[in-house]
């Protein structure tokens, strides 16, 4: 088969195993355009030249900016949108080709849905379950909001498909507990600077009430108990990252100031 109209946009920092893992498997692609983040590993940027991406180094500022300006980067009349812990399943090609197929001077975007596993399970529950995305779409029209987490994309005049039967994106998240701790602080200090930027402000209040009720949304509204231990843990963690997110937006806001 010959390699799709698809630029695979990826956002790189530390990740030298997972590039090596996921590139391989990015051939039916006529590019991988990697963003590299140089205070990270070098390695994890060798790994991805040495495999065959585009790669570019520009500093981190959050990862709505940091995937525009890999969106301006690609060349092809499609994007599709991978993190590095993400793989497309083996039986979602024939699909993805289809998607790819479609006219690219008619705006589209194709969501995707993604499966997450947790510590090694895969959560059908907590929130995580039914997770549609839009992850391919036309280059033409497109670009990312500013937001330093929690990005979008939008593409101008857009008709927006479900893939049937869908692209499936493998989403192998939070391996150790390790994994979890990092990613925890890392989003926690992210969201409140999104919320500061928003003009939002917290109080004691929010500190003290609104993890728990993470909690509780998750794992009973949401039916995360139904994911048993690892239901449990991952709810912990969501708590945890919203304690985290409230108290330094609490303490931005009693100092009038932000970090």
């Amino acid at each position: 088969m010959s390699a799709l109209p698809i630029s695979v946009l990826l956002l790189l920092r530390d990740e030298r195993r997972d590039v090596e893992e996921l590139l391989p498997a990015l051939s039916f692609a006529a590019e991988v355009v990697v963003v590299w983040d140089p205070r990270g590993d070098r390695a994890a940027r060798d790994a991805a030249e040495r495999l065959g991406a585009r790669v570019f180094e520009r500093e981190f500022d959050g990862f709505g900016p940091q995937r525009a300006f890999a969106l301006t980067q690609c060349t092809q009349d499609w994007v599709l949108w991978l993190d590095a812990d993400e793989r497309l399943a083996a039986n979602s090609l024939p699909a993805l080709e289809r998607a790819s197929r479609r006219p690219a001077d008619r705006p589209g975007i194709m969501r995707v849905k993604r499966e997450t596993r947790f510590l090694g399970a895969e959560i059908h529950w907590c929130g995580w379950n039914d997770e549609w995305l839009p992850r391919l779409f036309t280059r033409h029209g497109a670009r990312f909001d500013d937001a330093p987490v929690h990005e979008q994309v939008h593409v101008a005049s857009a008709t927006v498909h479900a893939s049937r039967p869908p692209i499936v994106l493998l989403h192998h998240s939070y391996r150790t507990l390790e994994d979890c701790v990092t990613k925890m602080v890392r989003y926690a200090h992210a969201n409140a600077e999104k919320s500061w930027r928003a003009d939002r402000r917290a109080g004691l209040l929010d500190v003290a009430v609104r993890p728990p009720l993470r909690f509780l949304r998750q794992y009973v509204l949401q039916l995360g108990f139904l994911d048993g231990a690892h239901g449990f843990v991952l709810c912990a963690f969501a708590a945890a990252q919203v304690f985290l997110k409230y108290a330094e937006l609490w303490d931005r806001s009693r100092a009038g100031r932000a970090r």
